[in-house]
This record gives structure tokens, sequence and C-alpha cells, in this order.
């Protein structure tokens, strides 16, 4: 699965309002531990959040999800269905599913928040929310930050083959600290020189004035937006009900 950090919705099918997509986070947050309860809740949820990423323009993203989540579902239940005690192979791999399956709706639900919306799209949903500059600023220097270490990075390694200087596994496990010394030192200087980067075009750009800033970004919840937000906060609503009802659902 690509993690591309620079958010991209030229493709959706429907564009989702960030205000929207974090909404769908926070609920992915809070039950990614109660949808392991029950494989039917299990299945909806995990279904729905891949379909939606799939609609906001990642189709190749969703399916290599929804297919990574389909093994780690049928392990589950082969692992379930093996009669007396587990061999150690076993218990690794049901420990190894177990997380999976516990962080998929969070991470699918992040992967949605950063490859399908612009850091202005974030800006203008930020101030449509009557945000105080002092949240607003970190979060636009963050998102800005990532990616441009991201690009040191493989600038630094691309330096390093030039040199002759192999920085692979098996490289780094034979010299640690010379591999560490390789990466960490030019990573930690360009670091320092983006982040005044960042922040000098942070004040050019006027981020901390007091007044309302313009955006050229329309922030406002469609009927697409109303939609999500019913449906998951339904299956939010029945996942909750099953978990503490006790009923039992496949």
């Amino acid at each position: 699965m690509e993690f591309n950090l620079y958010g991209d919705d030229s493709k959706a099918l429907v564009r989702i309002d960030p205000r929207t997509k974090m909404f769908v986070f926070l609920i992915s947050s809070i039950l990614s531990i109660h949808t392991y309860s029950s494989m039917a809740t299990l299945v909806m949820y995990d279904t729905a959040l891949c379909i939606l990423l799939a609609v906001c323009g990642k189709k190749g993203t969703a399916l290599k999800a929804f297919a990574a989540f389909a093994v780690a579902a049928y392990l589950r239940i082969c692992i379930a269905a093996q009669p007396g005690g587990f061999g150690v192979a076993t218990t690794v791999c049901q420990a190894l599913v177990t997380i999976f399956l516990f962080a998929f709706p969070v991470l699918i639900s992040l992967v949605l928040i950063i490859q399908t919306t612009r850091i202005s799209q974030f800006l203008a949903a930020f101030q449509a929310m009557h945000l105080p500059a002092g949240a607003i600023i970190p979060v636009a220097v963050m998102f800005r930050f990532i990616p441009t270490v991201q690009d040191e990075w493989s600038g630094i390694r691309k330096a390093m083959a030039f040199r002759g200087i192999d920085l692979d596994f098996v490289s780094v496990a034979r010299h640690p600290m010379q591999s560490i010394e390789y990466l960490l030192v030019p990573l930690l200087i360009s670091s320092v020189s983006v982040m005044e980067e960042l922040a000098a075009a942070a004040l050019a750009r006027g981020l901390e004035a007091e007044h309302a800033r313009t955006s050229y970004e329309e922030v406002r919840l469609s009927a697409a937006d109303y939609v999500v937000l019913v449906v998951f906060g339904i299956m939010a609503a029945i996942i909750l009900f099953v978990v503490f009802s006790g009923v039992s659902i496949l």
C-alpha cells in the first residue's frame, strides 16, 4: 500500500468535505477495538471504509486494502476453527492478524484523509470550524514538513548510492552505527533547514494574521457528506449496540 502524502482528489467520483473525513477517522479510532468482537460488524465497517476510499478516487489503494483485509479475515476464521491448543507459529500468526484487524479501520481512514485531501483544503476546513491560529499553524507546518522530509530522505539515499554506500537491510544490519551516521546526520541537518524555510513561508503567507484569511478552496457539506455522516453514524450505533448489549451476530 503506497502512502502518498500529497493529497489528490482529481479522480474522485464524489468529493467529500475534509470535516467528514475527520469524522470518519474519529469514528474509526473509537470503533477499532469494538469491530473485532463480531465478524459481521468487522466485515461491514471495513468494507464500507474501502468503498469510501475507492469513491474518493483511490481505487487501487482501496482494492489492495480490501484484499489484505480479506486475507486477514480468512486467516482469523481458519485459526479460530482449529481444535485444541495453538502452536508457536499459529500463535504468532494469530497475534499479527489481530493487530492488523484492530489497526485496519484507523489505518484506512488515515489514508483516506492524507491521500485525498490537499493542504489548502485542510486549512480551509479548520478555518470553517473557527479553530484558533495556534491550532491551525502547527497542523499546516506538520503536513508540509512530512512530505518535504520524505523528499530529503530520498535525496540522501541517492547521494549515498552515488558515493558507493549501500543502505539496504543487510548493510544496515552489519554496520548499524555507521548507517545511522550516514542517514541521521544529513537528515537532521536538512530537517532544521526545512523547518526554518517552512516557518518563513508561513509568516510570508500571513498564517499568523488575526483577521480572517480568504481561500480558493470551497469547503461545504454536500448531500454526499450527509450520506456518509448518516451511514457511518448508523454503523457506529449498530456496532456499539452489538458490543454493549451482548447480541451475537456471527
